[in-house]
This record gives structure tokens, C-alpha cells and sequence, in this order.
């Protein structure tokens, strides 16, 4: 935030056991209340966007990159995401993973990138 934003405040109306939790996790936390509810609306809005971003790409909306961008997050992450959801990657996948991996190669890759890419090549398995 900017000194020159303008900030906007917005209320809420609480259940009594509401208040309760809000009250204790910000004692918990060492923050004040307000702060919590800030805290807790930014990470359910990362939620909300992640959640847009996974189904815009599953049904074919936003490629990889897209999807990461409107989710806020990397594309190593978007994979991360997906994998962890056994969504699949679309056709294109392999042509994708081929092109990342020669990048890696290229540039040099983390020891995390390289193993996301093998988790990624391999076929899922049945636990």
C-alpha cells in the first residue's frame, strides 16, 4: 500500500461464538483483532483466487502461466497445486514439461524444479 491509497473500511457482523474465535486466535497470535481479520480476509481472498485459477484452467480458460499469475503465485507452485489435486496437465503437457526441462538445462534448475518435473513425467499410481 501506498501513502497516497485510500483506504477503505468495511464492517462485519459476528455471532457471539464468532467473536469468541476472532478474540482468541488474535490473543493466540499476539495481534489485534482487526489485524486478524485483515489477515484472515487477504489469505481467503489467495484462497478464492487460487480456487479461480484451478478451475479456469481446468476447463481450459487460462494455460499454466495465466492460471499462475491470476492465482498470485509461480508456475512451479501452479504445478505443485494441480499435482496435489491429481489434475492432470492437458495434452500439451509433455510438449510444456519438454520445454521447462530444456530451460532448467539451460539456465540451471533447482534440485525441487528437476524433481517436479520427473513427479510430473511420471504416470499416477494407484496407492
Amino acid at each position: 500500500m501506498t501513502l497516497s491509497s485510500t483506504v477503505v473500511t468495511k464492517s462485519i457482523r459476528l455471532v457471539p461464538e464468532e467473536n469468541e474465535t476472532l478474540k482468541r486466535i488474535s490473543q493466540r497470535q499476539g495481534v489485534s483483532e482487526a489485524a486478524m481479520m485483515k489477515r484472515l480476509v487477504l489469505e481467503g481472498f489467495a484462497h478464492y483466487r487460487l480456487e479461480e485459477a484451478v478451475q479456469a484452467y481446468c476447463l481450459g480458460e487460462l494455460d499454466l502461466s495465466a492460471a499462475a499469475r491470476h492465482a498470485g503465485i509461480s508456475v512451479y507452485h501452479m504445478l505443485n497445486e494441480l499435482q496435489r489435486r491429481d489434475i492432470t496437465l492437458p495434452a500439451a503437457r509433455e510438449k510444456f514439461v519438454d520445454g521447462l526441462e530444456t530451460l532448467a538445462q539451460t539456465f540451471g534448475g533447482s534440485e525441487s524444479l528437476s524433481r517436479t518435473i520427473a513427479a510430473v513425467r511420471l504416470p499416477p499410481t494407484d496407492q
